[in-house]
């Protein structure tokens, strides 16, 4: 989790709000998905205005393009998904509850190909519409766990001075990592929704063997992904398990690659420099 997002997440009014009585009580209201979208946009906003974002337009509507047909198969809810690229050249993606995708310019210039970029797409937008990130709130409201014990369950290690003071609650459940559950199912419901899509699902394999070649290579610029993405060959096994077993998977009418990505994946690379490629 990066310096910026720990700022980013000292802003819990809005979770607090949807605590009420009843969390006080240990039982959380359920939240709903307009109260769902309100919280995303209040984290989105503030990730807009503090992490580096790539501006560029023609990128933003590819990618907005790919992710708003996935969203359209994925969601039933009929929200509204936003899609954005940090301009960073770690390779990492999030999504924030209500429909609000980042991933990382690291992420276009690494996918070999459409179908890689679009299974990193179909995961996360698993991740809202299964609405993994509420469940974790929720789950942390019921058993009104308090700071140090959020980080020792989620995290692992005991808060620092700052983040005591800067991260509350809801905004740890929010953002720490999914349960090995809940990536089980984003690649589960992801490889369908690519499938619908018409995209070819072995991408989401394809690029998981990629960040693990790559780990070896260059595991700084990965490390981010590791942290909230845990993956393995026991993943990657587990998602060609999964593939394998899709009536149509292996349909020679999906899409593996498309010309409009390459020049896509070409443009970004010759941007500027992101600010971390420049230290």
């Amino acid at each position: 989790m990066s310096q910026t997002l720990r700022r980013v997440f000292r802003r819990t009014a809005a979770v607090a709000a949807l605590c009420g009585a009843g969390a006080a009580a240990g039982c959380a209201p359920q939240v709903s998905t307009q109260q769902e979208v309100a919280l995303g946009a209040d984290y989105s906003a503030q990730i807009n205005r503090q992490m580096p974002m790539l501006n560029d337009q023609a990128t933003l509507n590819y990618i907005n393009q790919i992710g708003s047909q996935l969203a359209a198969i994925a969601d039933p809810r009929g929200i509204r998904y936003h899609f954005y690229v940090v301009n960073s050249d770690v390779v990492n993606a999030f999504a924030l509850p209500g429909g609000y995708v980042y991933v990382n310019r690291g992420i276009i210039e690494r996918a070999d190909n459409v179908s890689e970029l679009a299974g990193v797409l179909a995961h996360e937008i698993g991740h809202v519409a299964e609405r993994h990130s509420i469940e974790q709130l929720q789950r942390a409201q019921n058993a009104n766990l308090g700071l140090n014990v959020l980080y020792g369950v989620l995290l692992g290690r005991a808060p620092s001075g700052v983040e005591q003071a800067g991260i509350q609650v809801g905004g740890s459940a929010v953002f720490a990592g999914y349960t090995r559950d809940a990536e089980r199912e984003a690649d589960r419901v992801g490889v369908a929704y690519l499938m619908r899509a018409g995209y070819n699902p072995n991408g989401l394999a394809t690029f998981f063997e990629e960040l693990l070649s790559l780990q070896q290579r260059q595991p700084s610029r990965v490390e981010q992904w590791f942290a909230t993405h845990p993956t393995t060959q026991e993943r990657v096994a587990n998602a060609r398990a999964i593939i394998a077993a899709t009536p149509g998977a292996q349909g020679a009418n999906l899409t593996t690659d498309t010309r409009a990505f390459q020049n896509i994946r070409a443009r970004v690379t010759s941007l500027p420099a992101p600010p971390d490629r420049r230290r």
